[in-house]
């Protein structure tokens, strides 16, 4: 029973931890310049693109995108000493850097001017570099928290394996768990193109309270890891 509580707990943590990382880089992307800030793969691939077509700023981004994520996993080495409690401290840390991006949004009324996107880049940036450390940390294979590509691999290897050799089920239960992960990837961009058509004010605040939910539950020990 305790063990079945603790993949339970961990899907919930799963879930929230892609809800808030697949939500940060749509707005990203569609607010910031054509940058992701949690999924480097793809910034990898923005960056050249600017360099090759010489669009300085947009390359511009993508570094300073690289710059936060870098800070955001050497950060939180510190706490995640103790992996425990350093899960729960470095997600802290995770919220207020998030905080700190839907405040300036507030303030700003949104990444309207060049000088001030800069800020929102490195501050969610370096929010998902915490995140991403956070992942490594649980270390459930298969399944990280801020690009889907390797799980999205894992389950069709996985299912199609399992079929040739016609084994059952054909859904195990890590293969369900990547496949939840995976719809609620996708479901959390639906969700940030439908708050950006309709309540922009309130788009920095989507990846925010994923996170401040997950982050609440484990310190009120309604989660566990």
């Amino acid at each position: 029973m305790g063990q079945m509580n603790d993949e339970h707990d961990r899907g919930i943590a799963l879930a929230l931890l892609s809800f808030t990382a697949g939500s940060m880089d749509a707005i990203a992307f569609l607010t910031l310049g054509d940058v992701f800030t949690s999924a480097m793969s793809g910034n990898t691939i923005l960056l050249g693109l600017a360099l090759g077509e010489g669009r300085m700023s947009a390359a511009w981004h993508s570094l300073a995108a690289f710059v936060g994520y870098v800070a955001g996993v050497a950060g939180a080495a510190l706490p995640l000493r103790t992996p425990t409690r350093g899960i729960e401290r470095t997600l802290v840390l995770e919220t207020l850097f998030l905080a700190a991006f839907a405040g300036l949004w507030t303030a700003c009324g949104g990444p309207v001017r060049s000088s001030v996107v800069y800020g929102f880049i490195i501050l969610s940036a370096i929010a998902m570099g915490l995140q991403g450390a956070v992942g490594r940390a649980i270390r459930i294979p298969g399944i990280p928290t801020i690009v889907i590509t390797s799980t999205l691999t894992a389950i069709v290897g996985t299912v199609a394996e399992r079929m040739l050799a016609r084994d059952r089920p054909v859904l195990t239960a890590p293969t369900r768990q990547q496949i939840g992960t995976f719809l609620v990837y996708l479901g959390s961009a639906v969700v940030t193109g439908f708050a950006a058509s309709h309540w922009l004010a309130g788009l920095p605040f989507v990846p925010m309270a994923a996170v401040f939910t997950l982050t609440l539950g484990l310190r009120l020990r309604m989660l566990r890891l």
